[in-house]
């Protein structure tokens, strides 16, 4: 049989790699491979290695509970409220209903407060007796802060006892309020020095002590002794 031989000519140079990928189609394949091969070392990277601490913000509004609470200082007083139910008699006994109210003007005002969607600490004294475990478990109930609460064991809580008449008036009342004035002082005061000084308000009982109103105020104006 017979063979047909054809001849081509050899190019001088054969075509290189360079050659090759010189058009744009090859060059967006190589592109797309490299950043893929990149985020896959960059995924490998993070999960190696530790993750930096998240930069947190504060938020304006939520300065208070970064430690910047409002700071009442003052009496937590048990009232007890008589109502007769019939007009009273001197020298007898009458029914009616008797009510216990945790009192106190600081008191009342950190409760408001704390209704309000504030949590003010509250820096007060009360004893280790009936009255003062009723003001403290309805504080903690309240869900409010009690550091500031000291209970002093054979002292009394401060009681006001009222008695009102038929229409709801004030027939009658006894204060027992010596502790606040007594206990309330100035070294308890100061154990909250720093809560007191960043404190973006401060509320004082008139029936503190004058030393204790005088280191409330020098703990405020960052000046304590």
């Amino acid at each position: 049989c017979n063979f047909i031989v054809q001849l081509f000519p050899i190019p001088r140079s054969l075509p290189t790699a360079r050659n090759f990928i010189s058009t744009p189609s090859a060059v967006t394949m190589t592109d797309a491979a490299a950043s893929s091969s990149r985020r896959r070392m960059e995924a490998v990277r993070r999960h190696l290695l530790p993750r930096p601490p998240p930069v947190l913000s504060l938020n304006q509004l939520s300065a208070p509970e970064a430690g910047q609470i409002p700071v009442i200082i003052g009496g937590m007083v048990l009232d007890i409220h008589a109502k007769p139910s019939v007009p009273p008699h001197p020298g007898t006994t009458v029914p009616g209903m008797v009510k216990y109210i945790g009192g106190g003007v600081a008191r009342n005002i950190a409760e408001c407060m704390a209704k309000l969607g504030t949590q003010p600490l509250m820096i007060s004294v009360i004893g280790d007796d009936m009255a003062g475990d009723f003001l403290l478990k309805y504080w903690r109930l309240a869900g409010l802060c009690t550091d500031g609460i000291l209970q002093v064991p054979d002292v009394t809580t401060p009681v006001v006892s009222n008695v009102f008449d038929g229409n709801g008036e004030l027939f009658a009342g006894v204060a027992s309020v010596q502790a606040v004035e007594t206990f309330l002082t100035p070294s308890w005061i100061y154990q909250f020095y720093r809560r007191i000084s960043t404190a973006p308000l401060l509320m004082l009982d008139a029936n503190l002590s004058p030393e204790s109103l005088q280191a409330a105020c020098k703990n405020n104006l960052h000046f304590p002794e």
